[in-house]
């Protein structure tokens, strides 16, 4: 339940700040220059001279580009000076403020976007490769495939259990990363062939399905307790359903089913994963 603890803290914390104001949420807000569209995103929620955007991680980081999109785009669709902006950290209990100009989220905007379209401009690999639309034609990710297979050598030539000092091991994530979105690219671009040398084309049967548990249930013909035990409950879909037949707010069947289930409900592992810095 830990993930609904920190959507409903952030929501009270979003309705303190609005005070009852009207508030917006997942709003899609074009970035214009000169009269056209040249960027765009989708914000959280906004209120009145308060954007609000939530971080579920459990890392700080530098931010303000993206919200100086959102702060120049709404200032431009509402004609304001300024927006505070409200970065809350679920996980950490955090929230960190501060104010952008129209003028200032402008600025910083359009630099970027010029950054991006120079045609001089060398790019850089990072944690956003696998969201880039520019994959297929990037020199910085082609130049990175291009030294994997090096570096994929002299991680076959060692033994990872040996591996002690942080360094080695950043090079192994690295190599990991290229990997991942390298193989996605050749993945994609494979559908395009009809042949491929040295591979052969497989079929391989989708998983059977049961449409219908309770015609499933009255056709098999096995008792209920016995049927059941094949089943397993999605406790979100509960969640949805039971909101729907009792006729209350999902919140409010997580709270209800919380206590009725109590006894055997299972909460699932946090994950912790390693996150490439810049």
């Amino acid at each position: 339940m830990k993930y609904d603890e920190e959507a409903v803290a952030t929501a009270e914390y979003i309705r303190k700040v609005a005070n009852g104001k009207k508030i917006e949420s997942e709003v899609e807000v074009s970035l214009m220059r000169d009269g056209k569209e040249v960027t765009y995103g989708t914000y959280d929620a906004y209120c009145e001279g308060h954007l609000f955007d939530l971080k579920t991680g459990q890392m700080e980081r530098y931010y303000v580009p993206q919200m100086a999109v959102y702060v120049a785009a709404i200032c431009q669709r509402d004609n304001v000076d300024k927006i505070e902006v409200h970065l809350i950290y679920s996980a950490l209990k955090k929230v960190d403020k501060f104010t952008l100009t129209r003028e200032e989220a402008e600025k910083v905007s359009y630099s970027i976007i010029d950054s991006v379209n120079d045609p001089t401009r060398s790019p850089n690999t990072s944690e956003y490769c696998n969201w880039c639309g520019r994959q297929e034609s990037c020199t910085a990710l082609r130049g990175m495939a291009m030294t994997v297979a090096e570096k994929q050598k002299m991680v076959l030539e060692q033994e990872l259990t040996v591996i002690s000092d942080p360094k080695t091991m950043g090079v192994f994530r690295d190599v990991a990363e290229a990997c991942t979105v390298f193989a996605r690219m050749v993945k994609e671009k494979s559908g395009e062939f009809d042949e491929i040398e040295g591979w052969s084309k497989t079929t391989r049967k989708g998983k059977k399905a049961i449409s219908s548990i309770t015609t499933a249930l009255f056709q098999s013909g096995l008792p209920a307790e016995i049927f059941v035990k094949a089943c397993t409950v999605s406790y979100p879909k509960l969640k949805k359903q039971f909101a729907e037949h009792k006729g209350v707010s999902e919140h409010e069947a997580d709270r209800i089913l919380s206590g009725l289930l109590a006894s055997i409900t299972k909460e699932g592992h946090s994950v912790k994963y390693w996150r490439k810095e810049k």
